[in-house]
């Protein structure tokens, strides 16, 4: 009928429900078929191609338009056999996996319907109006791996010192999921197409080991040496209340670094005091400026960033009156306390690096020569390298104003394209049972202020225990916000 008659075929086409008493309705040329649902072992992803010319076909016949095409929903089981990879397609505007939740069924099927409209239209699930921060997800192409960091191709400048987390199945250990990087080169290759060299941080002894086994049973690594050869002197001071910690540290550094100069101190206190020159039965001289810090986490206490930054006063107070310079060393942290994924976060808005013991010797010089390339080695140090293909992605913080059990709005800095995947994470303090959640862009609008964007995004393919996550982080932000005001 519809090859025939057009808009007109779908008012006497298919079979009428039999709880519909509705009266009969005549057909007109203004009628559109708004919504198909179907089962995915009858019309699913392994049909991608008869799905796009269903979809042109009620174009070309004019069921449809071509700014509000028939919107298509599939139902499934949840099973390994089923790919949601492959519904990632312009033409599906959600899975819903069966057994069916009710209410989100009848909230994705409204959307559905509603076509590309603002999600402020929900009416079926409460909604929460928030301002907090989640990840967004991307893949990015991946070059090859060190024992220290990694070379990704991007399709954009990455700044370098930016601070990124990464996934991927390499990082992952019985405790964490992800790991640290920062940007330390970014050399243009073509137009739009960028090597960005990453070196970890925070990374603990079971990522560092799994990494290393990664490279060194693959036959087609590489050997290479470190290049620094700046021979200049370089000022490191330690801050470590255990003696014998201290200690080795500092042998470790006179050992393997030439032209290094250590100082080391076990109280924060007297360290104080003796940058400002001030007299005391334990005053030592000190150099008019240190290139390097690399303190206990402890050793601060409570309130670190605060010590840190009376720390850092007193640096650059010292500096200025000796050099006349404003030269603050950089802080380096080590801990033998295991800290979450959102604690190193912190930790890396003040600290440059984060280590954890008990430690990797090797890694630990390696990760100095990356980090801070003044220092020269007494002896060469290689590391090991290898190429190989593939995605990694990367988890960047966004700041989202509204979410439900169906779907959230994105404040970015750009409206991202309608019908486009993202991946989001819903951070909670267990990463290992974290899902990525699947949302698609269903609208994109200026906010008030109109220096940014807000995304509509509809939450993709929800399965039980998504929910279940969705559902707890929202307890959580309703508590914390109730707290803050």
């Amino acid at each position: 009928l519809g090859l025939t008659e057009g808009p007109l075929a779908l008012a006497k086409s298919g079979h009428r429900h039999s709880l519909d008493l509705t009266d009969p309705i005549e057909g007109t040329e203004a009628d559109q078929l708004r919504l198909v649902i179907a089962k995915n072992e009858f019309m699913g992803t392994q049909n991608m191609g008869l799905l796009r010319r269903l979809r042109e076909f009620l174009i070309r016949k004019k069921m449809c338009s071509i700014e509000e095409p028939t919107a298509a929903v599939l139902t499934a089981f949840d099973s390994p056999e089923f790919d949601i990879k492959l519904a990632e397609e312009g033409i599906i505007n959600n899975v819903i996996f069966k057994p069916f939740d009710k209410l989100i069924l009848k909230q994705h099927l409204e959307f559905a319907l509603a076509g590309r409209h603002p999600l402020e239209n929900a009416s079926t699930v409460a909604t929460m109006k928030l301002n907090s921060s989640i990840e967004m997800l991307k893949e990015v192409p991946f070059e090859s791996i060190t024992e220290w960091g990694f070379r990704t191709v991007n399709n954009h400048e990455i700044t370098i010192g930016k601070v990124a987390k990464y996934y991927d199945a390499l990082f992952e250990t019985d405790s964490k999921r992800g790991l640290f990087a920062t940007c330390i080169s970014c050399k243009e290759l073509s137009t739009k197409e960028f090597l960005c060299e990453f070196a970890f941080l925070g990374a603990d002894l079971a990522q560092v080991q799994k990494i290393r086994r990664h490279i060194l049973q693959n036959k087609a690594h590489k050997q290479t040496n470190f290049e620094n050869a700046q021979h200049v002197p370089f000022h490191i001071l330690i801050c470590e209340d255990d003696l014998a910690r201290a200690n080795d540290l500092k042998l470790l550094l006179e050992d393997k670094f030439d032209h290094v100069k250590v100082e080391a101190y076990a109280s924060i206190a007297q360290l104080t005091v003796d940058l400002e020159d001030k007299e005391t039965a334990h005053r030592r001289e000190l150099p008019p400026h240190f290139d390097l810090v690399i303190a206990s986490l402890e050793i601060f206490h409570e309130d670190g960033l605060k010590k840190w930054e009376q720390l850092t006063k007193a640096f650059l107070d010292r500096s200025k009156k000796k050099n006349g310079s404003e030269k603050v060393p950089d802080l380096a942290l080590f801990t033998n306390q295991k800290q979450t994924a959102e604690q190193i976060r912190v930790l890396l808005t003040w600290a440059k690096e984060v280590f954890f013991f008990p430690w990797d010797r090797l890694y630990f010089v390696r990760k100095l020569l990356v980090q801070w390339p003044s220092l020269t080695p007494k002896t060469p140090v290689q590391f090991s390298e290898l190429h190989e293909g593939g995605n990694i992605k990367v988890a960047n913080p966004v700041e989202i104003t509204q979410i439900s059990e169906c779907g959230l709005i994105l404040k970015y800095y750009r409206g991202i394209t309608i019908g486009a995947f993202r991946e989001f994470i819903l951070w909670r303090p267990d990463e290992l049972v974290i899902p990525e959640i699947i949302g698609t862009c269903n609208f994109t609008e200026k906010d008030a202020s109109g220096e940014a964007f807000l995304n509509h995004f509809v939450f993709f393919g929800m399965k039980d225990h998504y929910l279940k996550h969705v559902r707890i982080w929202l307890l959580d932000a309703y508590i914390k916000q109730k707290e803050k005001g």
